[in-house]
């Protein structure tokens, strides 16, 4: 029994070294000078030791420091962007068309007065002459990175046409007789103010193509006189009529722009919007042009189309298509 006694005594003392020894081997390691190698961002759990021998997994530190890689970022060289002022001067073609509104063709034949008068042909009138040079401006104001406002402005007067009344004609009230001489002129003012938002660019190299979408007010305007010429029965000169009338079209239209950069000095530019209503006004636009940029100034050359059609809910309406290249001067604040 004393033999089996002492025994015991002497596992437990084994024991008791071996635990502490053990603890001894747990204790943390004194911290490693910065020079010498880097802190972990988080000391590492504690959990069971490894056996005798085994070799522990190496450590990742996290690494708390941000990225050194910059995003993307669009270029600024030659993107027409600037403020600027651009005088522009327009080739335009084409020639209003007067028709016979909602109102007109609702009322003919159902009462008496210019409503009823000439139901067969009730105010449609093919205007003759062609317009005359375009002058205009737009104006270019960037108002963040990606964002730049542009006002724009046109005015186009038609040469004098002359044309006789296919038939007996109301316009605007007035009776015009058949085989009357007539005279028409048109004057047409465009107004644009357009957002265009950079929303995504594609680099190559060192051009870039760059995706606008274009938030836009216009309004136009024309201003039409046809002069009635009024003969007796002989063929002589009676009076001279004077028919006169203003109408416009307001709308917000909607869009898409590409800008190409090719280099330092050329880039070419595309864009088109528009919008309607059924049985009210609409407008579409669309124009494209390249330019050679050196310094403060920028020369371009393009191309536009304008189609507008005033409300057919009133009594006439006009509808027109105007075409033709362009040519234009742009002054930037800033050297390119």
């Amino acid at each position: 029994m004393k033999s089996s006694f002492e025994r015991v005594v002497l596992c437990l003392l084994l024991a008791v070294a071996t635990a502490s020894a053990q603890e001894q081997n747990q204790t943390p390691a004194p911290s490693v000078p910065a020079q010498s190698a880097p802190a972990p961002a988080a000391p590492a759990p504690q959990g069971t030791p490894p056996a005798s021998g085994a070799t522990l997994p190496p450590v990742t530190p996290t690494v708390t420091a941000t990225s050194t890689r910059k995003a993307e970022l669009s270029s600024t060289v030659n993107t027409g962007n600037g403020l600027s002022i651009e005088p522009i001067y327009w080739f335009v073609r084409g020639i209003p068309v007067l028709r016979a509104g909602e109102a007109w063709l609702a009322g003919a034949g159902t009462s008496p007065g210019p409503l009823a008068d000439n139901a067969a042909n009730p105010g449609s009138l093919n205007y003759t002459g062609k317009l005359n040079r375009s002058p205009g401006v737009r104006v270019s104001i960037p108002v963040s990175k990606n964002a730049t406002i542009r006002f724009s402005y046109f005015k186009a007067n038609s040469f004098t046409g002359v044309t006789t009344a296919p038939t007996d004609l109301n316009i605007y009230g007035q009776a015009v007789v058949k085989g009357d001489l007539l005279s028409t002129i048109s004057d047409l003012e465009g107004f644009k103010l357009s957002y265009d938002y950079l929303t995504y660019f594609w680099k190559h190299g060192n051009s870039e193509l760059r995706l606008k979408t274009l938030y836009e007010v216009q309004r136009i305007s024309v201003n039409s006189e046809v002069d009635d010429f009024v003969v007796d029965t002989t063929g002589a000169l009676v009076n001279i009529n004077p028919i006169v009338n203003s109408q416009s079209v307001f709308l917000p239209t909607f869009g898409f722009g590409l800008e190409h950069t090719l280099s330092r000095h050329f880039r070419w530019e595309a864009r088109g919007s528009g919008f309607g209503l059924p049985h009210r006004g609409d407008i579409g636009d669309a124009e494209a042009q390249i330019a050679f940029r050196v310094s403060h100034f920028e020369v371009l050359g393009g191309a536009r189309w304008l189609h507008f059609k005033t409300s057919p809910k009133a009594v006439q309406y006009f509808v027109e298509n105007m075409y033709g290249p362009y040519v234009s001067l742009r002054y930037y604040w800033k050297k390119n």
